[in-house]
């Protein structure tokens, strides 16, 4: 699977120690590069990739191997427009398999290797029955509309890792022969092995059969779907030497000593999206089964010229910085394509350091522990736990009328808030709760601040149906509320706009949550930002205008404050505030994820961003923060500032932000590159940092 961690849970205080407490590191940071890309979309559909399968869909629902022929044309043709290692080469194999099948029959059409067997019966058995219905799921091929709205993203899932992953055609991107000739080259011999993330077994059958006769490789995946159809591989078509293992996101599970563990693609997961507590765990179970002097093999992507495989890389000298501290040194380091490296790594007990080379004024971040310098986090704004749970479903019954419930959901959230979720959700719920217990003159005490007047009127709608539907969709309380009609819909840009909505009712209470002046200690944040009565700021990812009304009461009628989300509800709402409570000075408006048009280009004093800048990092493509970065010089005056406030890790024993996080140094490096110097910079909170920026203008040659 290709993020089999997303589901993991944090559990404070049980994080495991590294295995290895080594020297400090300097890591060279590579420019306008980010060092990691996770959490974008690994194989997107664009509409010519759509009418694409389209096309090839009609050719195989009406049984013509010229349409079949037209369509395998067409995806060549635009295979440049894709992703790199997207399905174009698998739809291509298939469509030629099936046009051979026609030509010659299935059994002189199968291939003779087990697994690409297996894959050619799997998608075009049956007339083509499951290649047609990846079609349709995927592409809307056919004006599918799914039956199992329910399980239609689960089978999609399965059907996209199925033809990416064991696409027999792997090797243009993959450097598959490459990466077997390096495992035969292994000294001494290796006869077990660990494939992790191992999905249907791909590299799982080219490594038993690499490792020969009395090897035994394990298939280890946690999606259950996966091993269980790889299972079926193995019995229906004969496959020796692998052993599925349903493994789980903190533990690996194999306990037989092995000579080899081997990961591809999953890495850069493991670095900068499963929670420190996880992999800690996860690593430990590893490095527990391999044995001593025992090789470790990484198998990941690399950027190049803003493109990576699957959207999703890490640089290798992060990842040889983390796996030092959990106990392993370099053997050895291939670049396998302009897309793909390779590391081999030995267990030690005392591993040597990894060497970096770098020029003389390039920028480089300490490294002292296993801890990823940015942390991008799971889709929800934290990990759902089983008290987390418990305090949703009182919240349901509360807002039902159940004051006992109210009572007993406040007195839950107080003793799981300090432990598990520093500045999430829990105390704008609980705060909720308060709210339905207090008498008129409590709740008129309550909303004295206009912004959260708003806020519970705007939760409180409908009898606070929006609230529940939420609560009841995040935490998994069908039993107790149905769930929105939009987001179980069988059409998918309808389920798409369910999901946005709920994304943005998160930010909602996230964002404008009554609590945030306390726990974030906005006051300071606001005390430390250069804006002057008259100024120019521009909001960038405001939401629902936390921020943007704090600005608004800084620069008063004179000044002007422009807000800009890619969320139409978050600009809606500020609008709608803005023209209610008279504020002509405050202008919201819809951006785009690569950059926004200030009405009055070159005037902003001031750019803030707020919690942003780590996706920016993180997830936006090269283009996107290039194309954002530039729509701030564009905005802000000579003498401007760019100020950012984000989220950093903390030391041991200090709860941690519920979400992401990225190290500032990062920050600095590449705000650098792109023509920013930073001016000063202020500790908010353990948990958050503030820094401000200035431009400055190159000397001309």
């Amino acid at each position: 699977m290709l993020y089999p961690l997303l589901a993991s849970v944090l559990v404070f205080g049980l994080s495991l120690q590294p295995v290895w407490a080594g020297d400090a590191l300097d890591v060279p940071l590579p420019g306008k590069r980010s060092i990691v890309r996770v959490g974008a979309i690994p194989n997107p559909v664009t509409e010519t990739a759509r009418q694409d399968a389209q096309r090839l869909f009609a050719g195989l629902t009406a049984k013509k191997p010229a349409l079949v022929e037209q369509a395998i044309a067409e995806i060549e043709a635009h295979r440049s427009d894709e992703v790199p290692g997207g399905s174009g080469s698998a739809l291509i194999w298939l469509a030629r398999a099936w046009l051979k099948m026609n030509q010659v029959g299935w059994e002189a059409a199968r291939p003779a290797a087990k697994l690409e067997r297996a894959y050619f019966d799997f998608f075009l058995a049956d007339d083509a029955k499951h290649l047609k219905e990846y079609l349709q799921r995927k592409y809307r091929a056919g004006d599918y509309s799914p039956p199992d709205p329910e399980s239609h993203l689960d089978r999609l899932t399965f059907l996209d890792d199925l033809i990416l992953f064991n696409n027999p055609d792997r090797s243009q991107w993959d450097a598959t022969e490459r990466v077997m000739a390096i495992i035969g080259e292994l000294k001494p011999e290796v006869r077990r092995a660990i494939d992790l993330g191992a999905g249907f077994g791909y590299f799982s059958t080219r490594i038993a059969e690499t490792l020969g006769t009395g090897s035994v490789v394990y298939a280890a995946d946690t999606e259950k779907t996966y091993v269980e159809q790889l299972r079926r591989f193995i019995l229906d078509y004969g496959i020796e030497g692998i052993e599925p293992i349903l493994s789980k996101t903190n533990d690996i599970v194999v306990r037989e000593p092995t000579d080899l563990v081997f990961i591809a693609s999953l890495y850069h997961v493991l670095y900068a999206w499963s929670q420190p507590g996880e992999r800690n765990a996860f690593m430990k179970t590893l490095h527990r089964t391999l044995r001593p002097g025992g090789y470790l093999i990484i198998l990941d992507n690399r950027e190049q010229e803003g493109r990576s495989l699957h959207n999703a890389y890490v640089d290798r000298e992060f990842v040889l910085a983390q796996l030092y501290y959990y106990g392993f040194e370099l053997v050895r380091d291939e670049n396998l394509s302009p897309y793909r490296y390779l590391l081999v790594l030995r267990k030690s007990a005392t591993p040597q350091p990894p060497v970096y080379t770098a020029a003389p004024d390039q920028d480089r971040i300490r490294v002292e522990n296993a801890d990823a310098v940015i942390h991008i986090g799971s889709l929800d704004s934290f990990d759902i736990t089983p008290s987390g749970v418990a305090a949703g479903r009182l919240m349901l019954k509360a807002l039902a009328g159940d004051q006992d419930a109210a009572r007993q959901a406040i007195r839950l959230y107080d003793s799981i808030i300090p432990n598990e979720n520093f500045g999430g959700e829990y105390t704008a719920l609980q705060w909720t709760a308060r709210y339905l217990l207090a008498n008129e003159d409590e709740r008129r005490e309550m909303t004295r601040d206009p912004l959260t007047a708003e806020f519970i009127a705007y939760l409180s709608k409908d009898h606070y149906a929006e609230l529940k539907h939420y609560i009841a969709r995040k935490y998994k309380l069908k039993d107790v509320v149905n769930i929105a009609p939009d987001e179980e819909a069988v059409d998918e840009k309808t389920r798409e706009i369910g999901i946005v909505r709920r994304q943005a009712f998160e930010d909602f209470i996230l964002f404008n949550n009554p609590e945030r002046d306390r726990w974030e200690n906005s006051p300071k944040v606001m005390a430390l930002l250069p804006i002057q009565p008259g100024d120019h700021v521009v909001d960038v990812g405001s939401g629902p205008g936390f921020y943007t009304f704090k600005f608004a009461e800084r620069v008063g009628r004179q000044g002007r404050v422009e807000a800009f989300d890619t969320k139409d509800s978050h600009i809606d709402f500020l609008n709608a505030l803005a023209r209610q409570w008279g504020l002509d000075q405050v202008v919201g408006r819809v951006s785009k994820t690569d950059g926004f048009s200030s009405q009055e280009p070159g005037s902003a004093d001031l750019v803030f961003m707020c919690s942003l800048y780590h996706i920016l990092y993180g997830v936006s493509s090269q283009a996107e923060r290039e194309g954002m970065i530039n729509s701030i010089r564009q905005a802000l005056k000579p003498s401007g500032r760019l100020a950012i406030v984000d989220n950093g890790p903390v030391p041991s024993g200090v709860l941690p932000y519920h979400g992401p996080y990225i190290r500032r140094e990062l920050i600095v490096s590449q705000l650098k590159q792109y023509g920013f110097v930073l001016e000063s910079s202020a500790q908010i909170i353990p948990q958050r940092y503030l820094l401000i920026f200035r431009p400055y203008r190159r000397q001309a040659p």
